[in-house]
């Protein structure tokens, strides 16, 4: 049987006779909120509090402490201030429950949009599930990405945007919504040109996600790779289709790469992404091995995997002069890092394929193989002395040797 969203996409693709049935089922006759909130003028004025953004609070963290009644009247006053509508939110233990009717324009199927949906948490971050639009239900794991298109397409968009790289942290409690903005509106006003540019919002999605894993992580041990990249792919997954998922990807890597190797990075980034808190990140206990993926995985997801290559031998050779010395350790990372950046943004099969094992996994093994039995710390003199250069057989073996490992891991296979 097709999944709801591939009877969708058929239906997008199918003669007007079935495109008019898909919206006979969307729109009603009839609102599911029959009654309209009345906003008081006391209303207004906590709505435009609520909603005001250009704060000039100097701090860098601003927390907003909600109830129902605060939600409902900032949600109807926004939507009948940019649609006419009327909106229902309430508050449950674990999430928030929305109830929307849209006033449409004069059309031959009805004049309402009656939509519900919640709101509720997954690795720490919101997602929106239980998506209803009249009749239809939508699958949970497109439901967040239909509703973001929808949002695109409205007045609500530059709102939306907004939102996205100001909030840092959401806890939905039964009794209230506490809300935490990590920068100032004036801070999104200075890059308003990179506000419309949709690489860009995903990047600083992908960079607000990755601060909601590092608010959540328990500092008495050590944060694994794996941590922040299954969240990750987890997003990118319901979020994006083929049509966008290597775009989509692209963005996660290079977002994981600027805080993984945020001090080597940070004075090269054209723009400013920050996280609350800083932890190093491991693989197989190590934090070398972790920068080194997720550098190459970037540059490779940007299409640079030949200056990768060079650069992981050259690093490794000038350590060796007088450096940690040469390591096949980190080089392994490298090649590691390449492949998956290759195949996460090879081809949109493919991007969708990593986007749903990486959110299977286990932990880091299903990604990066044991390398720590590997030569490392060689100076030149002993580098030359065992393995001559970058060109012997010997040298080239232990590539050999570092590849069949990689390629071993499932999640490389079959891609």
């Amino acid at each position: 049987m097709l999944r709801p969203l591939r009877i969708l996409f058929f239906f997008l693709a199918a003669p007007p006779a079935l495109l008019a049935a898909i919206v006979f089922l969307a729109v009603s006759d009839r609102p599911m909120n029959t009654s309209s909130r009345q906003l008081t003028q006391s209303d207004i004025q906590r709505a435009k509090q609520i909603l005001n953004f250009s704060s000039t609070d100097a701090e860098r963290l601003r927390t907003f402490e909600l109830n129902e009644n605060d939600l409902n009247i900032a949600s109807n006053y926004l939507f009948n201030h940019l649609l006419k509508s009327s909106t229902e939110v309430s508050l449950d233990h674990d999430s928030l429950n929305f109830a929307i009717t849209l006033t449409l324009p004069p059309n031959l199927f009805g004049p309402y949009l009656n939509m519900t949906f919640n709101l509720s948490k997954m690795y720490g971050f919101p997602v929106i599930k239980d998506l209803t639009i009249g009749r239809i239900k939508v699958a949970n794991e497109f439901a967040g990405q239909l509703i973001e298109s929808i949002i695109n397409y409205t007045p609500l968009k530059q709102y939306y945007i907004l939102a996205t790289q100001h909030i840092s942290t959401i806890q939905i409690q039964p009794d209230k919504l506490s809300i935490t903005f990590l920068t100032t509106f004036q801070d999104a006003a200075d890059n308003a040109a990179l506000l419309e540019n949709k690489s860009y919002q995903s990047l600083v999605f992908y960079q607000q996600l990755i601060d909601q894993v590092i608010l959540q992580h328990d500092p008495k041990w050590r944060l694994s790779l794996a941590e922040i990249m299954q969240p990750l792919f987890l997003a990118a997954y319901q979020r994006s289709t083929e049509a966008d998922a290597v775009e989509e990807n692209r963005a996660l890597l290079i977002a994981v790469s600027t805080y993984v190797n945020r001090d080597e990075l940070s004075s090269y980034l054209p723009i400013k992404l920050t996280t609350s808190k800083y932890y190093p990140v491991f693989l197989y206990k190590r934090i070398d091995i972790a920068k080194h993926f997720v550098a190459s995985a970037a540059l490779a997801a940007t299409g640079a995997t030949t200056l990768a290559h060079m650069l992981g031998q050259e690093k490794e050779l000038n350590d060796a002069q007088g450096g940690s010395g040469f390591s096949f350790i980190d080089l392994a990372g490298d090649r590691a890092g390449l492949k998956f950046g290759q195949i996460a943004t090879a081809s949109p099969e493919s991007a969708r394929k990593m986007q749903k094992a990486m959110h299977d996994i286990k932990d880091y093994q299903a990604f990066m193989p044991d390398v720590r039995d590997l030569p490392e710390r060689m100076t030149l003199q002993q580098f030359q002395q065992r393995y001559v250069s970058i060109y012997s057989p010997a040298y080239q073996n232990m590539l050999l040797l570092i590849d069949q490992r990689i390629t071993a891991l499932s999640i490389y296979q079959n891609q």
